[in-house]
């Protein structure tokens, strides 16, 4: 039995074999969360593998394999990875961050910190209550949910993208190291079923939007053809230089 760690994101429906009707020649369980539940959730032995936080992968690469050729990346403008704010970012002085992905915590951080040279007080968000009057990280469905609310908003993926030319990577397939080489074939059989899922979503990308339960489908389709799944050694060079720079905002 394969435990798996699954976020119900948007984001997530190219790997989604079942939402795909792809059936797996293996047993396996869905163990479902936000990003910070699964990293802690695999971090804990407690799921075997999961779409795990950038951050946690290379915050703890000696207990992890990486699945290839599968993440969660953007290129250039993702949508929903932003700060938003109802006052321009030069007069921002608090900013409350989702505590829903480690990635993007850091990513807001080198933003401010490093490349607007800013410093800003940081504040849990607890709740949606009165957003509009904050100035928020949000990321996923709740960023796509609440945009509207905002007049300026700073997607971080396009950001990373202007300041170091790299597509910034969000998630990627992680397994742990010890499962892993005990169940080498049930892994493999795992992330070929994933790396199918993916291309059939995409080769009829029109087809699937269509079955989303998600009003705004030209929106939708805009969305996923600005993310990327792939995992390749350009992705891996962002990987590290995000790497020195949470070295770089720890140390401040």
């Amino acid at each position: 039995m394969l435990k798996i760690g699954w976020i119900d994101y948007i984001n997530t429906y190219p790997f989604n074999f079942e939402f795909l009707d792809l059936k797996p020649d293996f047993k396996y369980k869905l163990i479902k969360g936000i990003p910070s539940q699964i990293n802690a959730l695999i971090r804990e032995n407690k799921i075997d593998t999961g779409c795990i936080s950038s951050a946690e992968y290379l915050e703890n690469r000696e207990k992890y394999i990486l699945l290839p050729d599968l993440s969660i990346s953007a290129n250039n403008k993702v949508f929903s990875v932003a700060i938003f704010s109802n006052v321009p970012i030069s007069d921002v002085e608090t900013v409350y961050l989702s505590k829903a992905s480690k990635s993007s915590r850091y990513l807001a951080k080198i933003f401010l910190e490093i490349f607007l040279d800013k410093k800003v007080k940081y504040k849990e968000l607890e709740n949606y209550e009165n957003l509009e009057k904050k100035t928020v990280l949000l990321i996923g469905d709740n960023a796509i949910r609440f945009s509207k609310k905002f007049k300026y908003i700073y997607d971080l993926s396009k950001i990373w993208n202007e300041n170091t030319g790299y597509p910034f990577v969000f998630a990627v397939w992680a397994v742990n190291r010890d499962f892993y080489e005990k169940n080498k074939d049930l892994v493999n059989r795992f992330q070929n079923i994933l790396n199918k899922s993916k291309i059939e979503f995409f080769s009829n990308l029109d087809f699937y939007i269509d079955k989303i339960d998600f009003e705004d489908k030209a929106f939708l389709k805009e969305y996923f053809l600005s993310l990327n799944y792939d995992l390749t050694e350009i992705h891996m060079k962002s990987l590290r230089i995000f790497k020195d720079f949470i070295n770089n905002i720890k140390s401040h």
